[in-house]
């Protein structure tokens, strides 16, 4: 007989193809489709008697953590893991494992798409265009060189930013309260507080994760603090973003405009609202969905899952829970 294989759940329909090759030969996968119930996850979870779960869309909550005692690792397909209840899965002494270095690249060149939409308003003379309406001779766009951008959060994707602004001679500021001035390039001013940095930037660019210290980051107060003439990029997590708040913003025009690749809920309930409240580019959550990204998370992911269970030294730089290497 050959070597039993070890469980895995993957929510989603597919993983990427080297992912595949990495996995197939040593573990039976059990795909749930796109975005389960917690629910629907928790019920296949106990019936596969799951030992892995990689995480590429929809929630894992207690109940699905819980849900099979024979559950060693759980792997996002991705960085952000607040849809993963970490807490629990650190007192089952459950490692939490992110495909840190995937999509930094993707993410960050989504980041500067938003803002070229934005200065040249592309979305709008597109559609304009197609209706056969030709806009040359009243139009007037901006551009971004020597404007002042402000990076909130500065791992990988707002360094990742910070290098390819850097021919357009931007003046970066940074505001990151782990950070201190040694940790950064020469050329970036780093803001002491969130406030200063909002006060001064042309464009304010969102990269921290969500957390209950940044939830809401971003208000009523953070928005009136923005220039009139200024614009908020969001390719982190929706909720980071005061999304009424945001909204009004626009409406009564204190801020110029908001290129949005998060949302509060996704897919959004106010899409109506957010499309008519003033100059807005919209994308439904593909900062990071490229197919090399893709490729990179599905191999990262697979790896990980099997540095868990074939007993393996673990990255900490993979690892979202590091308190549970004691356990381990």
């Amino acid at each position: 007989m050959g070597k039993e294989l070890f469980r895995l759940i993957v929510t989603g329909d597919s993983l990427a193809q080297e992912a595949m090759k990495i996995l197939s030969s040593k573990c039976r996968i059990t795909f749930t489709g796109a975005y389960p119930s917690p629910s629907f996850l928790a019920q296949k979870m106990r019936e596969e008697n799951a030992q892995a779960l990689i995480l590429r869309t929809g929630k894992a909550p207690a109940e699905v953590i819980k849900a099979s005692p024979h559950l060693r690792v759980i792997a996002k397909h991705g960085v952000g893991v607040d849809n993963i209840d970490v807490e629990t899965a650190t007192q089952l002494g459950i490692p939490v494992m992110i495909t840190a270095s995937a999509n930094y690249e993707s993410v960050a060149e989504h980041t500067l798409g938003l803002m070229f939409a934005l200065a040249k308003d592309i979305p709008w003379h597109d559609h304009r265009l197609r209706q056969g309406i030709w806009e040359k001779t009243k139009y007037r766009g901006v551009e971004l060189f020597r404007k002042t951008l402000g990076l909130v959060g500065f791992g990988r994707i707002g360094r990742r930013v910070y290098e390819l602004v850097s021919p357009l001679q931007m003046k970066v500021l940074v505001y990151d309260p782990y950070l201190t001035v040694e940790n950064l390039p020469p050329d970036i001013t780093l803001a002491a507080h969130l406030e200063d940095l909002l006060k001064e930037a042309d464009i304010v660019s969102l990269h921290c994760p969500l957390t209950e210290q940044t939830r809401h980051l971003i208000g009523k107060k953070e928005l009136e603090a923005m220039k009139k003439t200024a614009w908020l990029i969001n390719t982190a997590r929706g909720e980071v973003v005061d999304e009424e708040a945001l909204i009004s913003a626009l409406q009564e025009g204190k801020i110029a405009g908001a290129g949005l690749d998060t949302f509060k809920k996704e897919p959004p309930e106010d899409l109506q609202l957010l499309c008519e409240a003033g100059k807005i580019v919209m994308t439904p959550h593909v900062a990071g969905a490229t197919e090399e990204a893709f490729q990179r998370m599905g191999i990262e992911a697979a790896q990980n899952v099997l540095a868990v269970l074939e007993g393996k030294k673990i990255d900490k730089n993979y690892l979202a829970n590091p308190e549970v290497l004691k356990f381990i």
